[in-house]
């Protein structure tokens, strides 16, 4: 069975030591009656490195098929205590979202059905999600701690088809992709969540504009990955401005290879982070830039070929998966360029969400969140 798996790490350098740690469940508390509880949500499988010495636990053990849902804008709380994790439906079973606490061991499910990819928010106090309510798509928001849930805004369907969106730090906006029904690419809609007033924030015409994400900054920027249509020989990398203003990173030709769509904020600056495509003439694909550099910044020079990449939430260090034999993670430091394999998460690649990696760390550095999917589960 595939689920998200964790390490518990010591120390929030290159050089990491695994503890283990007794998991009390006497702190579980079901804070809303219309939220499951399950305990032993949280399970040492008897693994660990033996280069880092990270230990792996298992995560929300379950029959359905899980996943950590993605690493570039983390699913967690600020306290790095709980994270969300998505299940997938099965024939007996359905799918749906649910919070884990690292501390007391315990699942609370807040969501049944087949759940649809919840908004980006990092690092924030609430899981920001989409929820079908009779014939209505509505914006929804959990408390990481509280579980408590309140209706945000009803997205209109003449819009077109909403994408997962993004909501600003300070809660003010919501940016989202959206496809017009008789389109073919995406454009991006911003909801004041203040005025309750929609407008139009990109129409780019032969691009198909997705992954959104809103800075930590306090800027409310919205990076977006323009994709271009139909053959997407090129993928552009921008900010959008809340009153429409557009600008674009050095990314793709000339200036990088093919940017692979995985890409993040650098914590609460105006940088980001971004993979590249295989170049046989480059030895980095993986950079640092924002909008203005003459160039990029080159994060590694090397052989190894990174795919999946996230950011700590304090801005030092970045993570990435490679496809070496047994899908490691590395993590490095943005100042010093060193950097330290911390696990292989031998994940079994099946064309599926589920069994990509997308490492992540939690906020305070303390666990590395991932993806796997092993033994054919």
């Amino acid at each position: 069975m595939n689920h998200s798996a964790l390490f518990k790490l010591s120390g929030i350098g290159i050089l990491f030591v695994a503890l283990f740690f007794a998991i009390s469940l006497q702190g579980c508390r079901n804070n809303d009656k219309g939220i499951k509880l399950v305990t032993n949500a949280v399970i040492p499988i008897d693994e660990v490195d033996p280069e880092s010495g990270a230990a792996i636990y298992l995560l929300g053990p379950d029959e359905r098929p899980a996943d950590n849902i993605y690493g570039e804008q983390p699913y967690g709380d600020p306290s790095g205590q709980r994270i969300a994790i998505r299940y997938y439906s099965t024939e007996d079973k359905p799918g749906g979202l649910s919070i884990i606490d690292l501390k007391d061991g315990c699942r609370y499910d807040i969501l049944e059905g087949d759940p649809r990819f919840p908004a980006f928010h990092a690092w924030g106090d609430y899981l920001f999600y989409q929820e079908e309510i009779k014939d209505k798509l509505v914006l929804k928001r959990c408390h990481y701690l509280t579980l408590k849930k309140k209706d945000i805004a009803v997205l209109p369907p003449e819009r077109g088809i909403y994408s997962y969106g993004t909501v600003s730090q300070d809660y003010r906006y919501y940016a989202v992709s959206v496809r017009p029904e008789s389109a073919t690419a995406s454009q991006v809609h911003l909801l004041d969540l203040k005025t309750g007033k929609w407008s139009l924030l990109l129409d780019k015409q032969g691009y198909h504009a997705k992954h959104e994400q809103f800075s930590r900054d306090g800027r409310n920027k919205v990076l977006i990955q323009l994709n271009k249509i139909p053959d997407v020989k090129q993928v552009l990398l921008g900010e959008l401005d809340v009153n429409g203003e557009e600008k674009l990173f050095p990314a793709d030709r000339p200036f990088t290879p093919r940017p692979t769509g995985h890409e993040t904020w650098i914590g609460e600056t105006g940088a980001i982070f971004f993979s590249t495509g295989y170049d046989p003439g480059s030895t980095c694909n993986i950079w640092t830039a924002s909008v203005g550099d003459e160039e990029p910044v080159k994060v590694f020079d090397g052989n190894l070929r990174f795919g999946h990449v996230s950011v700590s939430k304090c801005g030092r260090y970045w993570i990435g998966d490679t496809g070496e034999k047994d899908i490691p993670v590395y993590i490095g430091s943005f100042a010093s360029g060193k950097y330290k394999r911390v696990v292989f998460t031998k994940t079994e690649y099946d064309g599926k969400q589920w069994a990509h990696a997308h490492p992540y760390l939690t906020a305070g550095n303390k666990w590395l969140i991932f993806t796997a999917r092993r033994n054919g589960y």
